[in-house]
């Protein structure tokens, strides 16, 4: 069998009861760095611009803020992906060019 090198955590999100999570050793510190970046922007908020909404709109909120920087992140990885592209065919061209001369 297999021998994986995951380990058990426990994470504390928005106040909420600790959740076990069991994670690949190298990512540890990847999620423990989300628990404290979801908790900062959930308490700003909680105590700032939200304050009036519930706990569970506001963490709709950090949820959905999380969701759109991942997408332009993903979308920023595509655009380097074609910028990539593009300049691996100019590269081509440039020594395929200069190769026949």
């Amino acid at each position: 069998m297999p021998q994986t090198d995951k380990q058990n955590i426990t994470i504390r999100l928005a106040g909420l009861p600790k959740m076990p999570l069991s994670v690949e050793r190298a990512d540890e510190e990847l999620m423990r760095r989300a628990e404290t970046l979801v908790n900062e922007l959930w308490s700003r908020w909680t105590r700032g611009s939200y304050a009036a909404e519930s706990q569970l709109a506001v963490m709709s909120r950090v949820a959905f803020q999380f969701a759109v920087l991942y997408l332009r992140g993903e979308r920023s990885l595509k655009q380097m992906e074609q910028l990539d592209s593009e300049l691996s065919k100019i590269i081509n061209q440039s020594t395929d060019s200069t190769q026949t001369t």
